[in-house]
């Protein structure tokens, strides 16, 4: 089934945010590549498109974290750690690195975007949440709530400096630390 014109600009809101930020998806390359007509867009999202930007970010979460809570599921903190990374490394591989957060362009939305800023600020808390549950499930008793802030601020750091390297290699060492990190916690 074809998804409706709201989830078709939903779904597009996100990947333009992902390849451009959210200053550089204008209406009329999300109409075109959602494939809506205009009034689609004040039918759906009365507010515009910073209301179809905050909802594709809380989409992206629900999504981002649907995947984080399979990968808890299947695994520890390491696996989830594990998988993660390597999720993003394919997805800038095979984006040839024009492709990026979502969260963090959503984040970067500026002043007078605020609803799209909370919205990127909810995923991060949500984030945060889902890999304290993993950090704790994996015997880490201390610190636990800093060590999944730290590990989304590496983790998105890490994304922006492969994106201009144009290489995985920050991914790689932050995987590396963040391990040695856990397992040193989870004695």
């Amino acid at each position: 089934m074809t998804p409706g014109p709201r989830q078709r600009l939903i779904d597009s809101a996100i990947a333009m945010m992902r390849e451009r930020g959210v200053h550089a998806t204008g209406l009329a390359d999300l109409l075109k590549r959602s494939g809506t007509a205009r009034n689609s867009i004040y039918q759906h999202f009365p507010e515009g498109k910073a209301e179809l930007i905050a909802a594709a970010e809380r989409e992206a979460s629900e999504l981002a974290n649907g995947f984080l809570d399979a990968l808890r599921v299947r695994g520890d903190a390491e696996y989830l750690l594990t998988k993660f990374i390597a999720w993003w490394v394919k997805q800038l591989e095979t984006h040839d690195f024009d492709t990026g957060c979502p969260h963090a362009a959503a984040a970067l939305a500026g002043p007078g975007e605020g609803q799209i800023r909370a919205a990127a600020h909810d995923a991060f808390v949500a984030m945060r949440a889902r890999l304290a549950e993993s950090f704790r499930d994996s015997g880490v008793t201390e610190g636990v709530d800093s060590l999944a802030s730290l590990t989304v601020s590496a983790i998105e750091g890490a994304l922006l400096q492969a994106q201009a390297a144009h290489s995985v290699q920050p991914l790689r060492e932050v995987e590396h630390e963040l391990i040695a990190l856990i397992r040193a916690r989870a004695r």
